[in-house]
């Protein structure tokens, strides 16, 4: 950010003696006489009261800002302003860090024309742009902490977490062996993790809390709950996890075989505290395909079985202390393929015509729909052109972003709601697709935490 400041004072102080006079500017007469310790007082507040100013109205300027690959290569956009920040890589799943100032990703490769997913992982400072290799073999399912500046990742099932504190050296630390899958607690200080009881097929599947206590060497592992999986039952891991807004209740997937799970995975909701354990319903293995309202306890997902995205997808929505599950898609004729919250009664979902014939790459398109859960209304919010889609609505405060493409080039789309859409990232690299699901996250991530800054001390170099 470029920030002028001028040199001229707006008063000055004249000596006299034991006292002080403020004069004005143009030196036309004293406004007052005061103590020199009184005039300090007020300097430093004057200080603080500017400082405070400045710096709430830069991080007010701060209103977009995402990570996104443009020919394999990792990106930023800040408001209107683009940097590179890699040449010549392979590069997937960008992540912002808590605070905005890092940014994790694998370093991926091909191999007989397939992304590698257990790549490399790099950690790039954007107050230096300089980048740090972490591991690699990482697992793409890579977290940073929702409260602090902590990463933590999986090598061949095993757990690491890395802090990133100006004072600390980038040293993983080991945390947790025989992990499946795993997610930050809300508050940040621990992670909840799934694990086989055993490497026997039907064994048990145990969730539990790793506690990061500051004053111990190593972590506390606490047992959660434990998963009964029956001698018919093929479970072998979990998806990651999500909670409610109230933090009391617990969504999450679970995984069958590999064979299975292209086809159906097991929605369920756990108590906080452990409790209760319930079995939702049946949908397939997309963890941004549940979403918790961002207040009350309502979780809306796409449920449905069979890999295509493009047959029997429906909006669900589902309340943990009924288990009532409400039907929001029409129930023919369409499919749902992306959702997210606007706000606690309104729904943002990308739909289109229901299709299973045919090729892949003719399948109908989808537009972007808010559905009202009060009024049970529903309105096309965006009208994209022929043979082009709107998919992955996200909301940042009173804005809207999406990606339309046409399977081969991708633009990243933004509208205040009820406004004019723009196009705000032209040209960001199309991602891997399994039956017309594309993995918009392998390629953009937009950053919804608290700004701070531009965050271009070292960045920007527009190529």
């Amino acid at each position: 950010m470029d920030i002028s400041t001028s040199t001229q004072p707006f008063f000055y102080l004249k000596k006299t003696g034991a006292r002080s006079r403020i004069f004005q500017e143009s030196g036309t007469g004293p406004l007052h006489q005061v103590k020199w310790g009184d005039f300090v007082i007020r300097t430093v507040l004057l200080a603080i009261l500017l400082t405070f100013t400045f710096l709430s109205n830069a991080f007010a300027t701060v209103q977009e800002k995402a990570a996104f690959i443009r020919h394999d290569d990792l990106w930023i956009k800040i408001n209107n302003k683009e940097g590179r920040l890699t040449k010549g890589e392979y590069v997937r799943y960008p992540k912002w860090s808590y605070d905005g100032q890092w940014l994790a990703y694998l370093k991926a490769v091909k191999q007989d024309g397939n992304i590698v997913y257990d790549g490399e992982l790099w950690l790039c400072n954007l107050h230096t742009n300089k980048h740090f290799k972490m591991a690699s073999k990482v697992n793409r399912n890579f977290q940073w902490s929702g409260r602090n500046n902590k990463l933590a990742y999986l090598i061949n099932r095993t757990l690491y977490v890395v802090d990133t504190k100006p004072s600390k050296s980038l040293v993983a630390s080991t945390l947790a062996q025989g992990v499946e899958n795993f997610s930050w607690l809300p508050n940040g200080d621990g992670l909840l993790i799934s694990a086989k009881k055993s490497e026997q097929l039907h064994s048990d599947i145990n969730l539990s809390r790793v506690m990061l206590e500051v004053d111990r060497q190593r972590p506390i592992l606490k047992n959660l709950f434990t998963i009964p999986v029956g001698e018919d039952e093929y479970f072998v891991s979990t998806s990651s996890f999500k909670w409610s807004s109230d933090k009391g209740w617990i969504s999450f997937l679970l995984i069958p075989t590999a064979s299975m799970s292209a086809d159906a995975n097991t929605l369920c909701l756990l108590s906080a505290d452990g409790a209760v354990f319930k079995k939702v319903d049946e949908m397939l293995n997309y963890a941004e395909w549940m979403q918790w309202a961002p207040a009350g306890t309502n979780l809306a997902y796409i449920g449905g079985v069979g890999r295509e995205a493009t047959y029997n997808k429906h909006l669900l929505l589902v309340r943990p202390t009924t288990l009532k599950k409400e039907l929001i898609t029409p129930a023919k004729g369409y499919a749902d393929r992306d959702l997210v919250w606007k706000n606690e009664t309104v729904v943002i979902v990308s739909r289109s015509a229901e299709s299973k014939e045919g090729r892949l790459d003719e399948r109908p398109f989808p537009q972007l729909l808010e559905v009202n859960l009060l009024t049970e209304k529903q309105k096309q919010i965006t009208f994209p052109p022929k043979n082009k889609g709107d998919f992955v609505p996200m909301v940042r405060k009173e804005q809207l972003f999406w990606i339309r493409t046409d399977r081969q080039k991708a633009d990243v789309l933004t509208s205040h709601f009820n406004k004019r859409e723009k196009h705000w990232i032209k040209n960001i690299t199309v991602p891997s697709s399994y039956y017309e699901k594309w993995n918009w996250e392998e390629v953009f991530d937009l950053y919804t935490g608290v700004m701070h800054g531009d965050g271009s001390h070292a960045l920007f170099n527009p190529k």
